[in-house]
């Protein structure tokens, strides 16, 4: 560093390898410790399991590839300095503590850092001086609290930072500042209680996992405008904030599974335009509402699997999602049924899974068979009548092909194909627990049973009876009606003689025709507009008699 010359590498090992050909230690082929494999060719050297309490002196110091993992080292000390060529570093589950200041001074060629699984408690603000190469640094699963904002200070190069299964409560401002590289963070299995707002310094973050934390809440989340994965997964979340992945315009997938939320948060994943992956099972949701994933035009594969809860799917509820192919719907213990045409809204829909749920029923119309790849319905408490037969059909023709077992499988055949080996029989008794695809085709036709026979009976009788019925009305209208006279004199109706029925006749029998009261009164004389009446003269116009007229006399109006 500045004025400081370096010693070749030969002259300070010189002593190290002095040593070892004194006490007889190197033999032909190389210097490898017992229980460690070396290859001199890709300069590599394996020491997995081999008991090290320390870090070997003795190797090639031109080495480039170190694997120390599952051994008792505690310290480092300065025994890294001597090997300036590393690339790839694992020191994973091994007894290390403190890793201490300047320890990988030497180490500027290093890429691949793993010193998960160790118990780590504190990092210093100068731990990782000299990895100014450093692309992966694996921290996983130590003991670690909080991290020093200047930590990754000289990390320019970092991509990858793992931090899961720590007990990091809070990270520190400026703590990402100048890792302008970093594209994946792993923070799960942590303490968090909300998601870090240190992470908005790593604008061209593409992938941030916080599976397994205690967060509630998403209120504010940074803006990230390269983002391509956010997992939450395994939290506490109950609702998210219609406004809080606003910042996330590149986001193509989401991981939400495992949380409280009672409700789609359909204003809040609207934001995600470019959304083509979601994840919501293991969540308390009891209802999938009209247009629920509204806005998720690119969506294309959706897990809604462990919703225990769940006990209704609105016909309308994937209409938005027109580019989507791949659905998984298991292990919902409480759907018992699903609307008719569910998924006939989404034209390009190639596999649909709905295993281990409490479908008693399941119709052809349910299904856009034309268009399905795959359908799994294993699980199911399916009664076997003539409603499956086409499911039966279908089970016949694969009875050749290979048994389908992935539930998340993203491998699609060229022709329909159905899990035929997991669908068995609940009902009737006589088939209880027999796989659909050994019952014969005479087992699930719907036979005619006593209770269809009696339905025909029935409906044969009620036809007779009408038969009868209209039968006896043509006597009935020629009955003499008793009591009323039906002619009168002169072609009237008279009610008081029982003669030939005619409706016309006994309609007006029947019918009392309305009374009509007369009241007629006679109106005063009127006198022409000429004569004098009163102080009206003969020479007034006619308005003015008209006038004067009605100042005496009722005013009529002829209507």
């Amino acid at each position: 560093m500045g004025g400081e010359t370096t010693q070749p590498m030969f002259w300070r090992t010189v002593p190290i390898l002095l040593l070892l050909a004194m006490t007889g230690f190197i033999s032909e082929g190389a210097l490898c410790p017992g229980k460690c494999r070396c290859n001199d060719t890709n300069l590599s050297v394996a020491c997995t399991s081999a008991a090290l309490e320390v870090i070997p002196h003795q190797l090639n110091p031109e080495i480039r590839h170190m694997d120390l993992s599952n051994n008792k080292i505690s310290n480092l000390y300065y025994a890294l300095s001597i090997y300036e060529n590393l690339i790839t570093l694992d020191l994973s589950t091994n007894n290390i503590s403190f890793l201490g200041s300047d320890k990988f001074q030497s180490q500027r060629s290093l890429q691949v850092l793993n010193i998960s699984y160790n118990n780590i408690e504190k990092l210093k603000k100068d731990s990782f001086n000299g990895l100014k190469a450093i692309v992966k640094l694996d921290l996983s699963y130590n003991r670690l609290e909080r991290l020093h904002n200047l930590t990754f200070l000289e990390l320019h190069s970092l991509q990858i930072i793992i931090l899961s299964g720590n007990r990091i409560t809070h990270l520190e401002s400026g703590l990402f500042k100048t890792t302008k590289h970093l594209k994946e963070l792993v923070l799960d299995d942590n303490q968090l209680l909300e998601i870090p707002s240190a992470v908005s310094d790593a604008v061209g973050l593409h992938r941030l996992t916080l599976s397994q934390n205690l967060i509630y809440s998403v209120n504010i989340m940074p803006n990230l405008s390269e983002l391509r994965f956010l997992s939450i997964d395994g939290n506490v979340i109950r609702d998210i904030n219609h406004t809080a992945l606003t910042g996330l315009p590149s986001l193509e997938r989401l991981d939400l599974s495992d949380n409280n939320f009672t409700n789609i948060p359909t204003a809040s994943l609207a934001k995600l335009s470019n959304l083509t992956w979601l994840k919501l099972s293991g969540n308390f949701v009891e209802n999938i509402p009209p247009v629920a994933f509204r806005g998720l035009f690119q969506l294309k594969y959706i897990h809604l699997d462990h919703l225990d809860l769940l006990t209704r799917i609105d016909v309308r509820a994937f209409v938005d999602n027109i580019n989507l192919q791949h659905i998984w719907l298991n292990d919902n213990i409480g759907m018992q049924s699903i609307p008719t045409r569910l998924f006939h809204g989404n034209p390009k829909i190639v596999h649909i899974s709905m295993k281990n749920n409490a479908l008693t029923t399941i119709e052809t119309t349910h299904f856009p068979l034309d268009q399905l790849r795959l359908l799994q319905l294993g699980g199911n408490p399916l009664e076997c009548n003539c409603s499956l037969l086409w499911l039966w059909h279908l089970a016949q023709d694969q009875k050749k092909l290979p048994i389908i077992q992935s539930n998340h499988t993203y491998e699609i055949p060229s022709e329909l194909q159905i899990d035929s080996r997991d669908i068995n029989c609940a009902g009737p008794a006589t088939l209880l627990g027999k796989q659909l695809i050994d019952v014969t085709e005479s087992e699930i036709n719907c036979s005619f049973s006593w209770v269809v026979i009696t339905s025909a009976v029935i409906s044969v009788l009620f036809v007779l009876l009408i038969l009868t019925g209209l039968m006896l009305w043509g006597p009935l209208k020629k009955t003499i009606l008793p009591g009323k006279d039906l002619s009168q004199g002169n072609g009237t109706l008279s009610c008081g003689k029982a003669e030939t029925f005619e409706p016309s006749r006994i309609e007006k029998c029947i019918v009392s025709p309305p009374v009509s009261h007369h009241d007629y009164r006679t109106l005063s004389s009127w006198e022409h507009y000429g004569t004098e009446y009163g102080n009206c003269v003969s020479n007034m116009n006619i308005y003015e008699q008209l006038d004067c007229h009605l100042k005496d006399r009722p005013h009529i109006v002829y209507v």
